[in-house]
């Protein structure tokens, strides 16, 4: 048996090496467990770990919809675009029922059975009259329904022959309607009238002059830095200001000039055309020309063309009719008596050799200074 003492020396023994290993434990036990501060920080990295891995998986997935979305549009516009290859896009009509008709005066549109699709064309249709039943506006202009088939209305337009600049004082002796492009023309529109700019009566400077395929002439002035086109009938020429001292033939020219606008262009019963008109004016002075230009162009004298004076005769070649097919009975100034359906009033008139229309080598008339003019002096 083991003595007390050494019974105690083991009871001590025992009870230090349990102490040792409880300490160990709890050593153990603190080092592996954190406290609640290192908890909570713990558990906020662990968060905003789990967020960021969220989000990365986010964005990609909204990558993968975005990459999707791209082929599915990219894939739609491909598919639109062969689509519109096979249908083409039929454009927004609005239509009207608006009953009229017109005479084509522009022949390089074409009727269509639908408003995508062409038929034929309207040459050899110029000057006849066509009665429409409805209206159809479209982003690519206005058309008319025909028993043809739909026409551009701007067929029915008229167009421009000549336009040229002149230099020119005129006075507008009536209230008329002003536009910005000779009326009844692509894209004319009206501006503006005579009475409201309170210029009836009024001189104006003019600047250009324009002749259209429906024989109206239409000149261009400028009032307060803006321009206006005018019909020729509302608008006239100084003709005081020419008058001369040869009594005879002022009288005979005074006998024309009251003609103006009271005598239209009649060829087929010969009252008048150009020829007799001449030949009417110079008989009431004694002076019997012949009724035709070539027979009035061998009377009086000749004269340069250069040195042309008020009163005397000038002719003119045209390009269908030929050589001397006009005559005229020179003003001054450059101004010129004559009947004509091409004058502002569409019979006698007076007309300005700045214009192109009766001075060039493109228009209708050539001027009688291409190449040698003829001129002849009566009186």
């Amino acid at each position: 048996m083991l003595s007390k003492s050494k019974l105690f020396l083991v009871a001590i023994s025992l009870s230090l090496m349990s102490t040792f290993i409880f300490n160990e434990r709890v050593s153990a036990a603190t080092t592996n467990t954190p406290s609640i501060a290192d908890q909570q920080n713990n558990e906020q990295k662990e968060q905003t770990q789990s967020n960021s891995d969220t989000s990365d998986d986010s964005n990609s997935d909204n990558n993968q919809i975005e990459d999707s979305n791209t082929n599915d549009n990219n894939s739609g516009s491909n598919g639109a675009i062969n689509n519109n290859k096979k249908h083409k896009k039929v454009p927004k009509v609005v239509y009207s029922k608006k009953k009229g008709s017109g005479k084509i005066y522009q022949t390089h549109y074409r009727f269509s059975k639908t408003l995508t699709s062409k038929k034929r064309s309207a040459k050899n249709w110029y000057k006849r009259q066509i009665s429409y039943s409805k209206l159809a506006k479209t982003n690519k202009g206005t058309f008319v329904k025909t028993k043809y088939g739909w026409l551009n209305k701007k067929a029915f337009n008229q167009f421009l022959l000549t336009k040229n600049k002149i230099n020119y004082k005129m006075k507008i002796v009536r209230n008329a309607k002003l536009y910005n492009l000779p009326a009844h023309t692509n894209d004319a529109r009206k501006v503006g009238t005579t009475k409201k700019l309170h210029l009836k009566n009024k001189w104006v400077h003019v600047n250009m002059i324009a002749h259209t395929n429906l024989h109206a002439v239409y000149y261009r002035f400028k009032h307060q830095g803006k321009n206006y086109w005018i019909l020729g009938q509302n608008i006239k020429y100084n003709l005081k200001a020419l008058e001369g001292n040869k009594k005879s033939l002022e009288r005979i020219i005074k006998i024309g000039e009251k003609m103006i606008g009271h005598s239209k262009y009649d060829e087929k019963s010969r009252h008048f055309d150009c020829s007799s008109f001449m030949n009417y004016l110079f008989t009431k002075a004694g002076h019997h020309l012949g009724s035709t230009t070539f027979s009035q162009c061998y009377n009086g004298k000749p004269v340069n063309y250069k040195n042309k004076k008020r009163g005397d005769l000038i002719f003119f070649d045209d390009k269908d009719d030929g050589h001397l097919a006009h005559v005229g009975m020179y003003l001054g100034k450059g101004l010129f008596l004559h009947d004509s359906p091409y004058t502002d009033n569409g019979g006698v008139g007076v007309s300005n050799l700045q214009d192109n229309f009766w001075n060039s080598r493109n228009s209708k008339y050539l001027s009688v200074h291409y190449p040698d003019g003829i001129v002849r002096r009566i009186m």
